[in-house]
């Protein structure tokens, strides 16, 4: 063995210099002279550089009770947001299919409202389907919602009780929009149109009655202005039936509504704002009439109106002045959001699942020696 051979088998040593104090020459001392010489110091072979690893070698932190609720929460989130996917994935069955159902609706032909039926058969079959009803305004019992804006002017949406003359009940309809300055019958022009009195036959379209949230502040009982539609507290205040109907947009003259006004001698509370009147004036003209044959000759009246093309017409910018109400085109206001929301909660779904996979892989506890070993066999050989 040669002597390179002999210093490779010596453990690393460190040299490490110790100061002796040398005396002078000539004095003695009882204590031996120390000389300046070098101790030596065996260390551990030790590689310092840190060992990376995705694993946790500290046992401790995956029993910490923070770790352990983020983890069961992340182990509950797929689970519920996959839930709540699939329901919405029922939901948009059921709401497509209740909007093709109204779609259908408004193509059949108008019919007169049947008053054999209660409220809720009404509102649940015949929702988005035109009707006709026959009766008389009560102006004194009007209501307004808003403020609403149309073509950036001020106005409110009306809502007026409608008497049937069939014996049918009070249903509240909702005219159309009016001017914020026309929301007294006697300032509105074209009285025919737009606070037409007597027996008259309108087309409206049935709606489904909204309520109020419970985010919605409570209406002020007796005030006649509805921030939104409440239909339980305009039933409460204007005691009429549990329906809601939209009167279609027309924009028609209606001469067969004029008729001469005629004074009654004493205005009574529920027509001090109006006087009401019989359709066709006198009513002795009109007595041996049934509310249905009125209704049936102006069914008729209406139909050939809508064929004919000589009927005269205004346009909305005159009802808005006027202050004639400005009815709805009949179409379908559902709102069928539930796609979205199935696409964000398939979407959480996956995320979470693929976090917990991460956090699973990453947060494994491992054995130190073990990871040590994998370490050295990777990179050292």
């Amino acid at each position: 063995m040669s002597f390179i051979s002999t210093l490779k088998t010596i453990p690393k040593v460190v040299r490490r210099p110790l100061i002796v104090p040398i005396l002078p020459i000539g004095i003695r001392s009882n204590q031996p002279c120390f000389r300046r010489s070098y101790a030596t110091v065996k260390t551990p072979n030790i590689d310092w550089d840190p060992m990376k690893s995705g694993n946790d070698i500290n046992k401790d932190n995956g029993s910490s009770f923070a770790h352990k609720a983020v983890f069961g929460v992340l182990c509950l989130a797929p689970i519920v947001t996959f839930c709540l996917g699939m329901w919405q994935v029922r939901r948009l069955k059921w709401k497509t299919k209740l909007i093709n159902a109204a779609e259908d609706r408004l193509t059949y032909p108008t019919m007169p409202l049947p008053k054999n039926l209660d409220d809720e058969e009404i509102t649940k079959g015949m929702m988005y389907r035109k009707v006709y009803i026959t009766g008389e305004f009560d102006y004194s019992r009007e209501i307004f919602v808003g403020p609403r804006l149309l073509e950036g002017r001020e106005g409110y949406t009306l809502v007026c009780p409608f008497v049937q003359s069939n014996g049918g009940g009070d249903v509240l309809v909702e005219r159309g929009w009016v001017a914020s300055d026309k929301v007294i019958p006697e300032s509105r022009r074209l009285q025919h149109l737009s606070c037409p009195q007597g027996v008259i036959t309108i087309e409206c379209v049935v709606k489904d009655p909204q309520r109020r949230g419970s985010l919605q502040m409570k209406h002020t009982k007796g005030a006649r202005l509805f921030e939104y539609v409440d239909i339980d507290a305009m039933v409460e205040q204007s005691a009429t039936r549990h329906l809601y109907l939209q009167a279609v947009d027309d924009f028609r003259d209606r001469p067969e509504w004029k008729h001469e006004e005629k004074e009654t001698p004493a205005a009574t509370p529920a027509s001090k704002w109006w006087t009401l009147g019989l359709f066709g004036g006198d009513k002795e003209t009109n007595e041996d009439l049934t509310a249905s044959e009125i209704q049936k000759q102006q069914i008729k009246l209406l139909g050939d109106q809508s064929k004919g093309s000589d009927a005269a017409e205004f346009s909305p910018l005159q009802f808005m002045d006027a202050g004639v109400p400005i009815g709805k085109t009949p179409k379908v206001e559902f709102r069928n959001n539930h796609l979205q929301y199935l696409i964000t909660w398939f979407s959480l779904s996956l995320a979470s699942a693929v976090l917990l996979v991460v956090m699973i892989k990453k947060g494994k506890w491992v054995d130190p020696k073990q990871e040590k070993l994998r370490h050295a066999k990777k990179y050292l050989g």
